[in-house]
């Protein structure tokens, strides 16, 4: 815990509270190949793009590389599927040759076939690996990532992380298809081992921003008529965890994802946001450095890319990405968001923090409702372990 504090929200409070001087990590999609047809995806639903993929082992090195020289600590990994891109592994030992730590996002599928030397190659590198699996049900999993085999392959590469020492999240999309089952999967995900199962509901627009979205894409999430089930299991998901050495997010997102589910079945024009913060501030924009598969660096996660990482190389990929953000931080600054700030579901409890950080007086209404909620995980972790130490 304290050294959580130390690495991520001193930084935070630093930034908010001077400048932030350079963004904290860099998301690369690798690769724009994946091995599962995950209904709300649109690489898995086959949404073709004019953009390929471009990336290069040379262009994660260059990547790296920069990041080195401008001291920033964490590079995730992701695709499509990220461990289809031939060289990831030598990426990973050469980030850790910089003492750059990683992140790989992965659905599961092939990542049990790694071998004891790349086994190792993670292990020494301190790689953090994500697992995206959505049920432990059969005919749950089969509807939302549309692949035979999904819950094995993802529990044999769990199963073998784990053994060879290597920390595992599960990640987890909230949808119509499993809202009934998500407290039975989480005191499963106990059972089964797993340390962390993170959620997050259905991102509305299109996780590709080169690729339209999914028709109506609104129509996985859970239904506004059926938020009470969700909440339910939600609580029952808070109850569990606070007895029980798993970890989750639900207490970061539960205090809006009722506000994002409405203004997602409603399609008003509103921004979900508003009805919770007075005053918004966007983090990501500042913190994150988004690069696509096709070497475009992103003004955000869900914004389409108009400068990549070929073109003024020689510039440095911290001039690139400020010259990629500065009409939307330049919006964001005047109070002015985008149609896709709606999505940012993945980010917003980041975000929600750091607006109330950095506008408490504007935000106390929020602050106020957050606190019961941060004090009860503080007070939950004291308690486990507490009871470590007496066993």
């Amino acid at each position: 815990m304290t050294s959580k504090i130390k690495r991520n929200y001193l930084p935070e409070f630093f930034a908010l509270g001077f400048v932030r001087t350079k963004p904290s990590m860099v998301t690369v999609n690798l690769t724009s190949r994946c091995n599962q047809q995950c209904v709300y995806c649109e690489i898995g639903q086959g949404i073709s793009s004019k953009r390929t993929d471009r990336l290069t082992p040379d262009d994660l090195k260059w990547i790296i590389d920069q990041m080195a020289i401008n001291k920033i600590p964490k590079i995730s990994l992701c695709g499509g599927e990220p461990f289809l891109f031939d060289g990831i592994l030598d990426a990973i030992a050469y980030a850790g040759e910089k003492n750059i730590r990683c992140s790989v996002t992965t659905n599961g599928m092939i990542t049990h076939r790694l071998n004891e030397l790349e086994l190792d190659i993670l292990r020494k590198c301190k790689t953090e690996i994500n697992i995206s699996v959505d049920s432990f049900r059969d005919e749950i999993q089969l509807i939302t990532r549309g692949s035979q085999g999904s819950i094995p392959n993802a529990l044999k590469s769990i199963e073998k992380l784990y053994k060879n020492g290597i920390p595992v999240t599960v990640l987890t999309v909230i949808s119509k298809f499993n809202d009934r089952d998500l407290f039975q999967f989480f005191k499963s995900a106990y059972e089964k081992g797993i340390k962390q199962v993170l959620f997050q509901p259905v991102i509305c627009y299109s996780n590709y921003p080169d690729r339209r979205a999914i028709d109506d894409k609104s129509q996985f999430n859970v239904s506004v008529e059926k938020l009470d089930i969700l909440m339910d299991e939600l609580r029952k998901i808070l109850k569990f965890e606070r007895n029980h050495k798993i970890k989750t997010n639900v207490y970061r997102f539960y205090p809006w994802i009722g506000d994002y589910l409405k203004t997602a079945e409603a399609k008003d024009g509103t921004w979900f946001f508003n009805k919770i913060l007075k005053k918004f501030y966007c983090r990501e924009i500042d913190a994150i450095i988004d690069i696509s598969y096709d070497g475009g660096i992103q003004p955000c996660g869900l914004a389409l890319s108009s400068i990549n990482i070929y073109e003024n190389r020689q510039l440095g990929l911290i001039a690139l990405w400020k010259s990629a953000t500065s009409e939307l931080r330049e919006e964001m600054q005047a109070g002015r968001c985008r149609d896709i700030c709606n999505g940012c579901c993945h980010h917003f409890s980041r975000n929600m923090l750091a607006s109330i950080m950095k506008y408490p007086f504007q935000n106390r209404l929020a602050l106020i409702g957050l606190f019961p909620l941060i004090f009860s995980r503080i007070q939950s972790r004291a308690l486990k372990k507490l009871n470590i130490a007496r066993t």
